[in-house]
């Protein structure tokens, strides 16, 4: 029968450069890291579970549902870990296996800060974008998100080549001058993603607005990207607009809540007298008022007396971007035909001039 100095000798045989009793104490450790990492796990998804049931929001539900697996896993590294520092090896496969146990901690670290990322985004984030007056974009919130997830990739990145005995000075160095090499190379694409970042997060406008850009494209705003965006003309030409030409130029949106906006000067003779001046005024009023498919409210006003003209300033709204166009052409003949009616002949040499270019 083996008595306590049987034992203890038994404790002291050495295998590969350590005492029995050394690898027992790793193997406890391992076992404790296994207890430990089930116990985690119950925890979580039993206990803390249950009781995340109960709460209004499914936040919590979705961090415990999330975090669960990798937490436990990190327990059992963990123990792993201080299990490891106990047996003497060569110094060579020491510190590999040490190195690689850390590096893998620190991916688990990573999945765990990724999924939590990805959750606050999806419960807190993106509602609170589309809850924003005016909604933020998503594809703002994504770019954010993956900004926010690359950037903690990168910081446990670092720490962990950093344990495993890297250079890290000299990585991030030769990242550096990469990353000065590429962003020469893409400027003009870096530029035009930038521009985009900047439209959807001050957005002068949404899908389905019509604008002009520096009075060089105008047209109704089908699409935006990251890159570009993309118009409709009134001629059904669609147009591609680099997102960074978009945010450096002067921009005009025609539309407003109340629909697509017709500002138009009507240049009448030079002549007409005050009566006459405010008879147009009527005449044109009477014809937007009988006119069914614009907006109620509506302003016609003498807006100034030119070399050869005298102004009438007609403002109103089509509720519907595809009435627009037939909708400004039998106003404008109307107009004209009621005008001519009464005797108020249109300045020359120019007839009308449209403010809004469509």
């Amino acid at each position: 029968m083996l008595n306590w100095h049987d034992v203890n000798d038994m404790l002291r045989v050495h295998y590969a450069g350590n005492s029995l009793r050394k690898w027992l104490v790793v193997v406890g450790f391992v076992l404790l890291g296994v207890v430990a990492a089930l116990f985690v796990r119950f925890v979580l998804t039993r206990l803390l579970a249950r009781l995340t049931r109960h709460t209004k929001t499914e936040l919590d539900d979705r961090l415990v549902a999330a975090t669960s697996m990798p937490l436990s896993l990190l327990t059992f590294l963990g123990f792993a870990h201080a299990g490891l520092l106990v047996p003497r090896l060569p110094a060579r496969l020491h510190e590999l296996v040490l190195d690689t146990n850390a590096v893998l901690m620190a991916l688990l670290t990573a999945v765990i800060v990724w999924r939590v990322l990805d959750v606050l985004f999806d419960e807190l984030m993106t509602p609170w974008a589309e809850r924003h007056e005016p909604p933020i974009n998503q594809q703002v919130v994504a770019v954010t998100r993956a900004a926010t997830k690359w950037t903690a990739a990168a910081f446990l990145a670092v720490t962990g080549l950093h344990r495993a005995g890297f250079d890290v000075l000299s990585v991030i160095t030769g990242l550096g001058i990469g990353g000065v090499a590429v962003a020469l190379a893409a400027q003009e694409t870096l530029g035009n993603i930038l521009g985009g970042l900047q439209i959807m997060t001050d957005q002068p406008f949404v899908v389905g607005d019509v604008i002009r850009i520096d009075n060089d494209y105008s047209g109704r705003v089908l699409k935006m990207g990251l890159r570009s965006t993309r118009l409709m003309t009134t001629a059904g030409v669609q147009i591609v607009v680099p997102n960074k030409k978009i945010a450096s130029a002067v921009l005009q949106n025609f539309s407003n809540p109340n629909g697509f906006v017709k500002d138009v000067t009507l240049q009448l003779d030079r002549l007409l007298s005050a009566e006459q001046l405010r008879q147009a005024k009527v005449l044109v009023e009477d014809v937007l008022r009988n006119e069914p498919r614009i907006c109620s409210d509506f302003s016609v006003t003498i807006s100034g007396f030119g070399d050869w003209s005298s102004n009438l300033r007609v403002i109103y709204y089509v509720p519907k971007l595809d009435d627009a166009t037939a909708t400004a052409h039998d106003v404008l003949l109307a107009a004209r035909e009621r005008l001519a009616t009464a005797g108020m002949g249109l300045a020359v040499p120019s007839v009308v001039q449209a403010q809004t270019g469509q």
